[in-house]
């Protein structure tokens, strides 16, 4: 029973330990799902150097399993104060390093002495039935009595250590403080008390019992998984919540544009319908003709056609823009996505008499992105352009869209360049923080939406310094697809 027991705490340690090795992949920052892998491998270690010790037939063979006991300890001991000093945040650093280096040292010096840093010598074994199964035990041994001090003093600083961790996030109040605090205490601090009490009762021979590390270090990593799980399941729904917000606020920002769009959509749509009224009416008079000529009516019939295409066009563009949608990632044709943008600010660059100009680097290959919500980023980027330029004489009116690929790093990089008056050195970064505008009529929310949606396409968004010609200069990059 002691060995199903033992070998089933260790395959468990192990499996617990992947999954969070797994969620320290997926999150390198998250430094305590990483402490609870290596403490679930130094479980697992000791399971199995126990089960060596218990099934030793000699004392030469117990002590050589006792030598490498000391490293799953150490990794252990590791885990569980790192643990506490990243999950908790509130550890002092003096103490931390203290213990580490106390507890190295040990390590060190137990394959310095033979047989161990624990014993001078392991005499004699003697047997004992636990769990329905027979195993062996330290039936005499002689302990290195000053350098078990030097380990009690270690153990009772990793115990100071985690109390006052936990009192120092205590008194940080709230539920959350005061929840973490607690599962320190009683998961870790507590169960350790036990298991330093136990381990010396059996080093200096007042216990005839095995030597074992492996329920603490069980008990700390059940304990401690549960309660990270906890909290990665309370920050996935937070994070699933801040997305919901963003695109809501996305589509709210689109709607926005689309409001100051509206006269010169407006305008956009009223050439296309006028034009239809204009030919429909020489149609008529045309068939009202006693020889109608053919050709001419199916050349009017075609500019209808035409026509009306183009409305639909404008009006089905500004439909999906103004949909509700999540990122949908698809290949994407990058002049596709410019004149998208384009098209929509046409006839408000043409009222601000600002002239629009292209330069496409030939031959772009295809990006990786979602084509509404890149067309906002580069809505954005243009409206702020044609405000901007407003401020300047009407042949000093310019807009430039450039697009390249950057073959270093493998991305197609878009820029919009605009001669206004440029954006001063000591606001290059306040510009992309939520709320900040300079216009009156601004929400503020425009370039840091667009730096969002950026990044979530595995890009960034960045401003250049202002240039000697002046005019501002925004960039962002996309994967290829």
């Amino acid at each position: 029973m002691v060995t199903i027991l033992w070998s089933l705490c260790a395959i468990v340690a192990v499996a617990l330990a992947a999954v969070c090795g797994w969620l320290w992949l997926v999150e390198r920052r998250d430094r305590p799902s990483l402490m609870l892998c290596l403490l679930g491998v130094a479980a697992a270690g000791s399971g199995l150097v126990e089960l060596g010790m218990m099934h030793s037939a000699t004392a030469a063979e117990y002590a050589a399993w006792h030598r490498w006991l000391q490293a799953p300890v150490f990794l252990g001991f590791m885990a569980v104060v790192l643990f506490a000093h990243y999950y908790l945040e509130t550890g002092r650093l003096w103490l931390l390093w203290t213990i580490i280096a106390m507890r190295s040292t040990m390590v060190v010096l137990n394959f310095v002495f033979h047989p161990s840093f624990t014993f001078v010598s392991i005499d004699k074994l003697r047997s004992m039935s636990l769990l329905g199964e027979e195993i062996s035990v330290i039936g005499a041994a002689v302990p290195r009595t000053h350098w078990q001090m030097f380990a009690l003093a270690s153990l009772f600083l990793v115990m100071a250590y985690l109390i006052d961790t936990a009192a120092r996030q205590w008194r940080k109040g709230g539920p959350d403080s005061r929840r973490k605090a607690l599962a320190v205490i009683l998961g870790i601090a507590l169960p350790l008390l036990s298991a330093i009490v136990y381990a010396h009762l059996v080093v200096f021979g007042v216990l005839r019992a095995p030597l074992s590390n492996l329920l603490w270090f069980f008990g700390a990593l059940v304990v401690m998984a549960y309660e990270l799980g906890r909290d990665v399941i309370v920050k996935r729904r937070a994070q699933l919540e801040l997305i919901e917000l963003r695109e809501q606020l996305a589509q709210a920002e689109r709607v926005s544009v689309l409001g100051q769009l509206a006269s010169a959509l407006a305008h956009e749509l009223i050439q296309p319908l006028t034009a239809t009224t204009a030919n429909v009416e020489a149609a008529q008079m045309e068939l009202e003709r006693e020889n109608p000529d053919i050709e001419e009516l199916r050349a009017t019939l075609d500019d209808v056609n035409r026509d009306d295409h183009r409305a639909v066009d404008i009006l089905s563009r500004m439909r999906q823009f103004s949909q509700r949608r999540a990122i949908e990632m698809q290949p994407l044709g990058v002049e596709d996505l410019v004149q998208d943008a384009i098209a929509l600010v046409h006839s408000e660059a043409t009222s601000k008499h600002t002239l629009l100009a292209l330069v496409m680097q030939p031959g772009l290959p295809r990006v990786l992105g979602d084509r509404v919500h890149l067309s906002q980023v580069l809505l954005n980027l243009l409206m702020n352009s044609i405000h901007a330029v407003e401020s300047r004489p009407i042949d000093k009116r310019g807009i430039v869209i450039e697009a390249r690929a950057d073959d270093a790093n493998g991305d197609v990089e878009l820029a919009v360049r605009d001669s206004g008056p440029g954006i001063p050195d000591n606001l290059t970064n306040e510009v992309f923080k939520p709320f900040f505008t300079t216009r009156s009529d601004g929400t503020g929310m425009g370039l840091a939406l667009s730096r969002t949606i950026v990044e979530a396409h595995g890009g960034r968004l960045w401003t250049e310094r202002m240039t000697q010609q002046g005019g501002a200069v925004f960039r962002f990059t996309l994967k290829r697809a």
